[in-house]
């Protein structure tokens, strides 16, 4: 399959979900990204989290968090719109981010690749995470590993 991808919209008023079909020779990467980014838009246009502001009630959509962390067993997400705190868990948190735009960097933390600056690597045998809003906090150790293979993988993948 080449770089060119043809694509066509067709309206049907009878249609009342849309029916995306994807032909091609056979499934490669490109087709697994093109499935990938398609599920990702779905699942971005409804997915919304509650989180707290004292005693009220917030709407935060998954792309405004910048990272999701537990403190003395509060959960606190930093979004662009500041800082919630949510009833939840940091693994029931992270079971309903998408695994391809979100990393676990601690046993106490999770950070939405897509608000980060850039990764410090400059220390040897730690990684300094900034984010877009200035921002930035530390990799733990036992995770180092797994962020350097993420971001190995992200790179090829480009």
């Amino acid at each position: 399959m080449g770089r060119k991808i043809d694509v066509e919209v067709r309206i049907d008023p009878a249609c009342t979900d849309p029916h995306v079909v994807i032909t091609a020779e056979s499934r490669s990467d490109l087709i697994d990204r093109i499935e990938s980014a398609i599920e990702r838009c779905i699942d971005e246009d409804v997915h919304q989290f509650v989180v707290y502001d004292g005693e009220s009630i917030v709407m935060i959509e998954r792309g405004d968090i910048f990272r999701v962390y537990t403190d003395n067993r509060r959960l606190t997400v930093c979004t662009v719109k500041g800082e919630f705190r949510s009833r939840q868990t940091l693994l029931e948190f992270e079971e309903s981010l998408d695994s391809e735009q979100f990393i676990r960097i601690s046993r106490f933390e999770i950070v939405n690749l897509k608000r980060v600056r850039g990764f410090d690597m400059s220390t040897s045998g730690t990684i300094r995470v900034a984010f877009e809003d200035g921002s930035e906090t530390w990799v733990a150790r036992r995770y180092i590993k797994s962020i350097h293979d993420r971001l190995n993988y992200l790179r090829k993948n480009k």
